[in-house]
């Protein structure tokens, strides 16, 4: 959480700064806030395909996280609590008992095949140390550190024992690492249809439906907004879709606290954290810095302040403080939500800390098993699971709705003509992206998910705001620009300051975007499905060099005909 924090001061918050100020200098939004320069134009286009790859990637896990719901409200037995094969035939799980005093010693690796403590002696062991196994998300990205070392022949006499359930349906192809216990079977085996054999022509049609569902129910909202305000107003944005994401993280750190205090205290004492989960922590608190970053993500639009809120030609004095705010209250609620999902994992930490190495690099939607392992509270499980789930899949809609208006947005900042036709530009939006996300229902379609967020996350992002910055560089430090600061904020050394941060973010962004692609080069998604990812990163890397050489195109044809 201090890594977060940190990050959030030096790199999230200024960059906000700077791209309000920006939005207000320039009267512009993010389109065309650097047609200043020709060569930097392309950057809004940049955003715009960043923005409309990850609102189809929010929409897809809205539509997974809804199928929970309908199973909550359905289901006499929640589906978390029991197996199914292949072919969606249920059956019992199978109890394997474990010494939770064993857990506490690293000499003790319990396997989920055998059911039992490896006793050999001088077998060479694999270990990985700290926490980084059950970690949400891709919150450590750290290699396995192999120590060879004998293992004793010792158990520890006495203890209590804890019952775990297993299903018999597991993946020899290295992706999903964690499908054993009934939650993941549930997950990977029905909710997403996930095979071995996956292809792109078998759709799982549960999912198919939710998410047509969930663009529908976005276009609607973008409907509803045209018939009550004439038009689309792109800083605008409902209470209640504010609010109720304040409310799920909340509720999920209150549920995850309640099922974490149950636990055994022998079974909290297991958890060691090292030297590399620090600098681990170090390096993804800059990625979720990023996240908090407005500039690929939409969060300007989810608190109702748009680039251009305050546009007038002039940076507003009143816009600073509330940027402050803006900025702590997303810092806040990321905070929430990172902690109710770790203390998530903690309660679910049996199946990650086992004999069997667990290498989640990358992979992001396991998470969502262990929400649903953090809904069972006695009695209350069916009531809890379709408050968290139902506020899950309401989150990723607001998210994927501030996300497509950012990109409407940009696009109507290109071509201002199309703003005659708004609702039919709205509707092949919104049709083009239900159709791609398509893809993610079928029986390989969850892990080229996966693959996508990835490259989206890790490599689009930041490269989408080194871009910015590189352009702000460049563009924004002309004299009228830093007067206009120093006026609004009534600070003599604006200019000395905002230009040393102008020269060590971009290099911050910089590393943070090497270190990810390092990273990507060892995830565990298939090989295959990371390389199709790089088709929607080509299109983010060459869309600002193609339009700047359209834009040098133009210009020599205009001379030349000029000459004539």
């Amino acid at each position: 959480m201090l890594f977060l924090i940190l990050a959030t001061v030096v790199l999230a918050n200024p960059l906000r700064h700077f791209e309000v100020y920006l939005g207000q200098w320039s009267i512009s939004g993010p389109g065309r806030a650097f047609r200043i320069l020709p060569m930097f134009e392309g950057i809004g286009i940049a955003i715009c395909i960043n923005a409309l790859v990850r609102a189809i990637v929010c929409c897809t896990i809205a539509a997974i996280t809804a199928i929970y719901v309908t199973h909550s409200v359905a289901d006499s037995k929640l589906p978390i609590t029991y197996c199914r094969d292949f072919n969606l035939k249920p059956y019992d799980p199978i109890l394997k008992e474990i010494k939770i005093l064993m857990l506490k010693e690293r000499k003790s690796r319990f396997s989920l095949a055998t059911g039992e403590f490896a006793k050999n002696e001088n077998v060479i062991e694999h270990v990985t140390v700290g926490t980084r196994d059950f970690a949400w998300r891709n919150a450590s990205h750290t290699k396995l550190q192999n120590r060879k070392r004998p293992q004793q022949n010792k158990t520890t006499p006495g203890g209590s024992c804890k019952k775990i359930e297993v299903c018999n349906e597991n993946y020899t192809i290295g992706y999903p690492i964690l499908c054993s216990t009934p939650a993941y079977n549930f997950f990977y085996v029905e909710v997403v249809l996930f095979r071995e054999d996956y292809n792109f022509g078998q759709f799982n049609m549960p999912l198919v439906l939710s998410i047509i569902i969930i663009w529908v129910v976005l276009w609607l909202l973008l409907v509803a907004e045209r018939l009550n305000h004439g038009k689309l107003i792109w800083n605008n944005m409902s209470s209640c879709l504010v609010v109720i994401p304040w409310i799920w993280a909340v509720l999920l750190l209150i549920s995850a606290i309640i099922n974490l205090a149950s636990m055994p205290e022998a079974l909290r004492n297991v958890f060691r954290i090292g030297a590399k989960e620090i600098l681990a922590g170090m390096a993804d608190a800059l990625e979720v810095a990023l996240y908090i970053h407005s500039a690929s993500v939409g969060t300007e639009i989810i608190h109702g302040k748009g680039l251009n809120h305050y546009a007038s030609g002039h940076i507003d004095p009143v816009f600073g403080a509330e940027n402050v705010w803006h900025s702590g209250l997303l810092l806040l609620m990321t905070a929430l939500h990172a902690t109710g999902a770790a203390t998530c994992a903690v309660v679910d930490c049996i199946q990650p800390n086992t004999r069997k190495l667990y290498d989640l690099n990358e992979s992001t939607l396991w998470i969502i098993p262990m929400y649903s392992k953090c809904t069972l509270i006695n009695n209350y499980s069916h009531f809890m699971s379709v408050l968290i789930f139902s506020g899950l899949t309401f989150s990723y809609m607001t998210v994927a709705f501030a996300l497509v208006k950012t990109s409407l947005h940009t696009i109507f900042e290109y071509k201002v003509q199309l703003v005659f036709a708004e609702q039919i530009v709205v509707a092949g939006i919104i049709l083009s992206c239900m159709g791609l996300s398509l893809l993610f229902a079928t029986t390989g379609g969850v892990a080229l998910l996966e693959s996508v967020d990835a490259i989206m996350t890790g490599v689009a992002m930041p490269f989408v705001c080194l871009l910015e910055l590189v352009a702000l560089i460049y563009v924004y430090r002309s004299d009228d620009f830093v007067s206009d600061m120093n006026l609004a904020t009534e600070e003599n050394a604006c200019a000395s300051r905002i230009d040393t941060q102008w020269q060590m973010i971009p290099a911050i962004t910089l590393l943070t975007l090497i270190m990810k692609l390092t990273v990507l080069c060892s995830a565990e998604m298939p090989n295959s499905l990371m390389w199709i990812s790089t088709i929607v990163l080509a299109a983010v890397v060459l869309a600002a060099p193609i339009r700047a050489v359209q834009n040098i195109y133009s210009f020599l044809q205009a001379r030349r005909n000029a000459q004539r």
